[in-house]
């Protein structure tokens, strides 16, 4: 994944905060003095196991890296760099990902993709040339035409999905 092939190897390897961040600080301290080089070319030249730690290896270590330096800027220093991550690891707001309680019922269908979800098959065999996107746009014009009382059997259909959720939600 763009030029970081050994990124997925470390997703079966479990990292806590705590290493993740004993990562950081290690990196920090073997990080040359006068860090001018560009990201790429200083991370080539990291000692990675002077880096490694624990039952870490520092291949382990480079690729945890990797991970974590994936979304970031890269147009700075090494060092820079560590400095952020070690800001992101001990942010409150860590994932972009909200985790969401696995009893958590889903949330209904809204009155459009209810509708459409229901009409697609019978538009499908009305019209098979069309592409999936050449069949979203008729099926949203045909929406769009819907009289108001059919229009409210939908609506009314996600009322009653509201109303089961919320029960499940307070019990």
């Amino acid at each position: 994944i763009n030029g970081y092939p050994e990124m997925v190897l470390t997703k079966g390897q479990d990292w806590s905060k705590e290493d993740v961040e004993k990562l950081l600080e290690r990196m920090e301290k073997n990080l040359p003095s006068n860090d001018s080089h560009t990201f790429k070319t200083a991370q080539s030249l990291m000692d990675w196991e002077k880096v490694a730690f624990k039952d870490f290896s520092g291949q382990m270590c480079k690729q945890k890296w990797l991970e974590i330096s994936y979304n970031m800027r890269k147009f700075r220093t090494l060092s820079e760099l560590v400095l952020e991550a070690k800001e992101n690891v001990n942010s409150l707001h860590r994932s972009r990902k909200h985790k969401k309680h696995p009893d958590l019922p889903k949330k209904p269908l809204t009155t459009y993709i209810r509708f459409f979800k229901e009409m697609r098959p019978q538009y499908i065999q009305k019209y098979p040339k069309l592409s999936n996107q050449e069949l979203t746009k008729v099926l949203s014009e045909e929406y769009k035409k819907l009289p108001d009382f059919s229009l409210w059997m939908f609506i009314l259909l996600a009322v009653n999905e509201n109303f089961i959720l919320l029960s499940e939600i307070i019990n």
